[in-house]
């Protein structure tokens, strides 16, 4: 059971602009509902009880559409990235007080998401006895250097992930998305990341670590989340 999940809202959606001068991304509706909305109502199906949103640009619009969560049976509250520094910078803004010693599901907050896809990784650390969960999407080769590069092997065990791969580095067609569950030791590993030639804390290098040091990852294949279009 997972029980608590960082969501990563901090974003400026630089891509999504003039839209995001306005609105902060995660509140981007579609059909009506902000994909942070997807993304809530898709933790608590996944059995998550209190979550942790990572905010910055336009955060006040953040609070005020969450709340305490609620709305969505979640308990939430709210850490401030000070420098959009990448994503394992963001999850080194959550509070010490927040973090316990059990799994933590880790999520973006601009895809689409289908109710059960945070559940189908659940059940996928419950069946293979996991430490690390991911999903996994099939990319044209073309796009890979700009996401990231999983090696998994025929039963889907992760060998390797690298963010943002040069070309000689993709070893699959494989690319992680942002839907992880990460052992509470992520929060040992994270502060020892370097930052990558892009100046950014990646949380991808911290679960390579991870995975070289012996914990079990695993992949699960998942059609790629949509995201927001105008």
């Amino acid at each position: 059971m997972i029980k608590s999940a960082v969501l990563l809202a901090a974003g400026r959606g630089k891509r999504q602009r003039p839209y995001t001068d306005v609105t902060p991304k995660p509140l981007l509706e579609v059909n009506g509902r902000p994909t942070l909305d997807f993304v809530l109502r898709a933790a608590a199906k996944a059995g998550v009880e209190r979550v942790c949103i990572v905010t910055n640009h336009l955060e006040e619009k953040i609070f005020a559409y969450v709340g305490d969560g609620s709305k969505w049976n979640l308990s939430a509250s709210f850490a401030h990235q000070s420098e959009l520094r990448g994503n394992g910078d963001a999850l080194l803004s959550v509070p010490q007080s927040w973090i316990r010693d059990e799994p933590v599901m880790v999520v973006a907050t601009d895809y689409i998401l289908e109710e059960d896809s945070l559940l189908e990784l659940v059940q996928a650390q419950e069946k293979h006895a996991a430490d690390i969960v991911m999903s996994l999407k099939e990319c044209p080769i073309e796009e890979l250097a700009a996401r990231s590069s999983v090696d998994v092997d025929s039963d889907w065990r992760v060998k390797r992930i690298i963010e943002k791969p040069k070309w000689e580095e993709i070893m699959s067609p494989y690319a992680a998305s942002i839907l992880f569950i990460l052992p509470p030791q992520i929060w040992d590993y994270l502060p020892k990341v370097q930052p990558s030639e892009r100046g950014e804390i990646e949380m991808q290098a911290a679960i390579d670590e991870m995975i070289r040091d012996g914990l079990k990852a695993v992949g699960v294949l998942q059609s790629a989340p949509e995201e927001w279009k105008p």
